[in-house]
């Protein structure tokens, strides 16, 4: 990564301060995200409807025993889920690394035009797409864990609320009920990994580009709405360097506590 000082590329006066505005993240961006694991989760839960809903119907119409049947059972009725879900959680990672990667292209874009607006300097010679390549790959095995974890602990689930309705001699209604309610607790957590990892990559994409220009100053900024937690409306408009600790969760900068919108404002000192 080429790295430059936009003090010393812009003729500003000594002592002069300019404050770059930070790139948002785009909702568009977390919907996306969100999106591809929707996918992922109907694939499962269409599989699930067609095999072991099936079986499990044809578990109460033959009225076998409960133990007996689940025993002789244990794999082959979670074996072509599973499968499908290891396929379908690989095509979501390659769908949120693009997504990604498009944002990350957005971002230095946006960095550039910002830096262009506050300091009429044009960037392009030395900040690149290219610079981000190693993070990237970082952030593509990140999520890919995540994105797995969320798939294994949806089979568990299934498996689990299986097993609980067929020994408790549930209709298929109810098992149905239950499953639907899994489902939406693995949807929920899906949104929480959209947002929470669209934050992260906005949070890093700014400290790096800042970091990268030789900024080490920055001001905490929120969102400014009735959802910023009580801890980070302390830290509107405090000023901090990169690497020390700030006053949020374990020390962590703008975007980096879980959930957290708030971002950093670039502080360039002449």
């Amino acid at each position: 990564m080429l790295r430059y000082s936009l003090a010393k590329i812009a003729k500003r006066p000594k002592g002069t301060v300019v404050e770059l505005p930070p790139i948002e993240e785009r909702l568009s961006t977390v919907k996306q995200y969100h999106a591809a694991l929707r996918v992922m989760l109907a694939g499962i839960a269409a599989e699930t409807r067609e095999t072991i809903i099936p079986l499990y119907r044809a578990e109460l119409e033959h009225k076998r025993a409960v133990s007996g049947l689940m025993a002789d059972a244990d794999r082959s009725w979670f074996q072509r889920v599973a499968a499908l879900a290891t396929s379908l959680q690989r095509s979501a990672s390659e769908t949120v690394n693009r997504i990604l990667g498009l944002e990350a292209q957005r971002h230095t874009a946006g960095f550039m035009a910002a830096a262009k607006k506050a300091l009429g300097i044009d960037l392009r010679a030395v900040v690149r797409d290219e610079d981000l390549e190693e993070y990237l790959r970082d952030v593509a095995g990140r999520n890919a864990s995540l994105i797995q974890g969320l798939a294994d602990d949806v089979i568990k689930r299934i498996e689990q609320t299986v097993y609980e309705n067929s020994i408790a001699g549930n209709s298929v209604t109810t098992l149905r009920k239950a499953l639907t309610e899994q489902f939406g607790i693995a949807d929920r957590r899906a949104g929480l990994i959209a947002r929470d990892q669209s934050a992260k990559l906005n949070s890093d994409l700014n400290r790096i580009r800042q970091q990268q220009a030789g900024i080490t100053t920055y001001k905490w900024l929120t969102s400014r709405d009735e959802r910023v937690r009580a801890r980070h409306k302390k830290l509107e408009g405090k000023e901090y360097k990169w690497g020390e600790p700030t006053g949020a969760e374990n020390g962590l900068p703008p975007g980096q506590p879980i959930q957290c919108r708030c971002l950093a404002r670039a502080i360039v000192e002449f």
